[in-house]
């Protein structure tokens, strides 16, 4: 269920201070000015301390209750450029309080490290209040300064190439290049070119000057788009205007078209000129696209209308062949099994602990929380879980269990979760109400 069952969604999380709730799990150690809180194990010999923007080299250590979730002194030392504390008193204030060849412990309340880096509102019961523990040795710094002159010599030798690369390409009298500086190889095609507010549908590849390949839609998917709209860079943008219906066109993005200086994360290096192939599959205006998409969506839905009742006939079978007579509820869900509980039903908005078992009409098993060795958590009607469940729960008191033939419009509908349970798949749940939590 953790992972057909929830809809996670990314939550932005205020600051908390390390430094709250009790004081007792900083007791043995010493408070440094900086709020972190520290027991030295050995001193180096280094008068070097790091600075924020400084890269730090270190092994590290991370425990909580005996057991310890990270450690990297048998593997690579860990390499990081130290930023602004996420809280008061975390890792970058320990070792802001290091000198290279230091050994020390550091602590922090476990509340400031989920409610801050790891984005959760809600602190799970064991972790409240209790420490985590990082042993931190500090092998190396380099100052920023140092790390600002390597990049420029890096920018200096990626731009030379650039240069070099384009002035070749601006040599050749095959190439042309556009007022702006677009590089055009090669064009074939005679077709129709797109006006700002048409609609387009084109291949493309994407390369770097050396071949490597950085994005490819051929084979893929298409793309589609209104002409005019911002696509990848400057340089691509322009280009889409140029390349003739049915036809392609070979061309060069100089990075003052695209990512200049900056790149792309890691996938596009500074100063990279942009290799590009596209082959423009269709152009057309507002009205034919329209009709287009109208079209497509019809087809859509008389494929739909086609797997339900393929789906239906999958459940009059299942229910034939198991001597199953119970109806359907108005929504369609199938109560083939209830155990009684014991006091109120659930309603929409408790807070409720569930056990479940996930299996498709084969009897083949996609998931149980059994084997988490805990139940799942939740808020009926929450939007975490799929209709199948909030309406069943809703019949349930505490430990109450039932088992639920469930068509798929009430579970993951036209979502293909893979060969055991493909679109327009019914689901089997077994379902058990653990507590009704406050």
């Amino acid at each position: 269920m953790r992972r057909y069952l929830v809809v996670f969604a990314a939550v932005v999380v205020a600051m908390m201070m390390a430094s709250c709730g009790s004081d007792t799990i900083y007791s043995g150690f010493q408070k440094m000015d900086n709020g972190a809180y520290l027991k030295f194990y050995s001193k180096g010999d280094s008068k070097t301390m790091p600075r924020l923007e400084d890269e730090v080299t270190i092994h590290m250590a991370q425990y909580f209750n005996d057991s310890m979730l990270l450690n990297t002194a048998n593997s690579e030392p860990m390499t990081i450029v130290l930023k602004e504390a996420d809280f008061v008193g975390d890792v970058t204030d320990g070792l802001l309080m290091m000198h290279v060849g230091d050994s020390a412990r550091l602590v922090v309340l476990a509340d400031s490290v989920f409610i801050k880096i790891m984005d959760m509102k809600d602190i799970p019961e064991e972790f409240a209040g209790k420490p985590i523990y990082y042993d931190l040795k500090l092998l190396s710094v380099k100052p920023f300064e140092l790390i600002e002159s390597e990049r420029k010599a890096l920018l200096d030798s990626l731009k030379r190439e650039e240069d070099g690369f384009i002035t070749a390409l601006l040599n050749n009298t095959v190439n042309t290049a556009t007022e702006s500086g677009l590089i055009v190889m090669e064009t074939k095609g005679k077709g129709r070119m797109a006006k700002m507010g048409d609609y387009v549908d084109f291949d493309f590849t994407m390369c770097g000057p050396q071949g490597d390949t950085i994005m490819n839609s051929f084979g893929v998917e298409p793309v589609e788009m209104q002409y005019g709209e911002e696509f990848i860079c400057q340089g691509i943008n322009e280009a889409i205007g140029m390349v003739p219906e049915g036809g392609t066109m070979r061309f060069v993005v100089p990075s003052a078209l695209a990512f200049d200086s900056i790149g792309y994360e890691e996938y596009i290096k500074p100063y990279t000129p942009l290799v590009v192939v596209m082959k423009m599959n269709s152009v057309m205006d507002k009205a034919a696209y329209e009709k287009k998409v109208a079209d497509r969506e019809a087809e859509m839905e008389r494929e739909k209308i086609r797997q339900q009742a393929k789906e239906q006939k999958v459940i009059d079978d299942y229910l034939k062949s198991n001597n199953i007579t119970v109806a359907p509820t108005e929504t369609g869900l199938y109560f083939l099994s209830q155990e009684e509980g014991e006091g109120d039903l659930a309603k929409w908005g408790d807070a409720v602990s569930v056990h479940y078992v996930l299996r498709n009409l084969k009897g083949e098993q996609l998931e149980s929380s059994y084997e988490f060795g805990r139940p799942m958590k939740f808020k009926v009607g929450g939007g975490e879980m799929i209709p199948a469940v909030d309406e069943a729960l809703m019949t349930m008191a505490p430990g109450a269990k039932v088992t639920l033939l469930t068509p798929s419009e009430l579970a993951f509908g036209e979502f293909d979760l893979g060969e055991t349970l493909p679109p327009y798949s019914p689901l089997l749940i077994d379902l058990e109400l653990v507590s009704i939590d406050e």
